[in-house]
């Protein structure tokens, strides 16, 4: 599976397979340098982890047989690393476990069954190549990575020095990975030492991979933790570059109230303000297409549009049109015929009757002029900005061609309609 980025369900499986081989990873060594018997819940999760690795190999053959070709050309050195790694993977299928204990002979299969560890690389690799992956599962596979790369130093100790007779198999083991994290971090308290060669080399080796593992596992975790509030750390630098700026020119107290609110709104909204940058190396139909979901990640949450399907709210923010209006400006005037219905995206909007009496503010997700696309009709009431406004316009036109393939938003805005009628008979 060469893929940079997986769906949902294929990042479910990879997510399925990864954590069942590294229980593999971390349990099979350990029974090996052990030589524990094996119990029955050692049947059952062999049979389980066979099952899913069989699978797995299944879905990748597959995959091959769709890219045949693809396949065939590449250096000769290339398809024989295929041929190695599609033989591990039918051996890591096999489930050893029940073999061994119903045929015996359990050191000889012990012995096949840590080749299932090799697995474990490749989905590391995989993962590695996939553009995006959750920051929580990428957390937690370097942690597990690291974890068994410790394992796996703890029972090559073990391995060198047997457990003595005296010893029970839990103690032994915590004191192995003791000595293990505590090498391989480069504390080295010196109160587990080797006293032979071959340990005193074991030992240097796991000096010389402590020192490059833990820069990595560091870097790793201090890279996502830093990327994750990247945005975040973004927005505080423009907007005390902003504050900067309208001190040192002294922007009015109300000018910048206005400014400071509206930069909050682009990044409540938005991912940041370079949105439109993020996706403008990619062909013009697929930009069109991301500034539609903007559009509906705007749109979702207005009670008018609640209920409305995906494929209805795609719609309506295809003919949404944007505009912006500043403290003062007119945006509906009484007795004009109407033809068209606003969205507040940020701001505030006033509601003024023709004796200059104030009916109604409106702000951030409200709507007015609906009547207009329901019927024909004189406008009744101004409109007018009192704040800077982000406003989107919807047409009759547009309306009627939505609420044709969509009759509940009609029933929505109706609704609207008479809700707001009966507040203001009230009122």
């Amino acid at each position: 599976m060469n893929k940079s980025h997986l769906n949902t369900k294929e990042f479910l499986w990879i997510a399925v397979i990864f954590w069942s081989a590294s229980f593999t990873a971390m349990e099979a060594p350990f029974s090996f340098v052990f030589q524990t018997k094996i119990q029955n819940w050692q049947l059952f999760t062999d049979a389980f982890i066979s099952v899913l690795f069989i699978a797995d190999l299944m879905y990748h053959l597959r995959e091959k047989q769709k890219h045949q070709k693809k396949l065939d050309i590449g250096p000769q050195n290339k398809k024989y690393s295929l041929t190695v790694m599609l033989i591990v993977d039918v051996v890591s299928c096999v489930p050893f476990d029940i073999l061994s204990y119903y045929l015996g002979h359990q050191d000889f299969f012990m012995a096949f069954r840590l080749l299932r560890m090799i697995r474990i690389i490749k989905i590391f690799y995989l993962i590695e190549n996939i553009t995006i992956v959750p920051r929580i599962f990428k957390m937690q596979s370097i942690m597990v990575g690291f974890l068994i790369v410790v394992n796996w130093i703890a029972c090559g100790w073990i391995f060198i020095y047997p457990m003595p007779i005296q010893s029970d198999v839990t103690s032994y083991y915590i004191r192995s990975f003791y000595w293990a994290l505590t090498t391989l971090t480069t504390i080295g308290y010196g109160d587990i030492t080797p006293n032979n060669n071959i340990g005193r080399i074991f030992t240097c080796f796991i000096m010389i991979i402590g020192v490059g593992m833990y820069g990595i596992v560091i870097g790793n975790i201090s890279r996502m933790l830093a990327s994750a509030d990247r945005h975040k750390e973004q927005t505080r630098e423009k907007i005390n570059d902003l504050i900067l700026f309208m001190k040192h020119y002294k922007v009015p107290e109300n000018l910048q109230t206005a400014a400071i609110n509206h930069y909050g709104h682009l990044y409540s909204k938005r991912l940041s303000d370079d949105d439109e940058k993020i996706i403008a190396d990619l062909p013009h139909a697929l930009q069109a297409e991301m500034q539609i979901y903007m559009k509906i990640k705007l749109i979702g949450n207005i009670p008018v549009f609640s209920g409305c399907s995906p494929e209805c709210l795609k719609e309506i923010s295809i003919h949404l049109e944007q505009i912006f209006s500043s403290p003062g400006d007119l945006i509906i005037k009484i007795g004009e015929m109407g033809d068209e219905m606003f969205v507040i995206a940020h701001g505030v909007v006033d509601v003024y009757l023709e004796n200059g009496e104030r009916i109604a503010s409106l702000h951030d997700g409200q709507i007015f002029g609906e009547v207009a696309l329901v019927k024909e009709t004189k406008r009744t009431a101004n409109v007018q900005s009192q704040t800077y406004c982000d406003l989107y316009k919807l047409t009759k036109k547009s309306f009627s061609e939505i609420t044709l393939k969509y009759p509940s938003l009609l029933k929505n805005i109706e609704t609207t309609t008479q809700r707001r009628k009966s507040e203001s008979n009230r009122s």
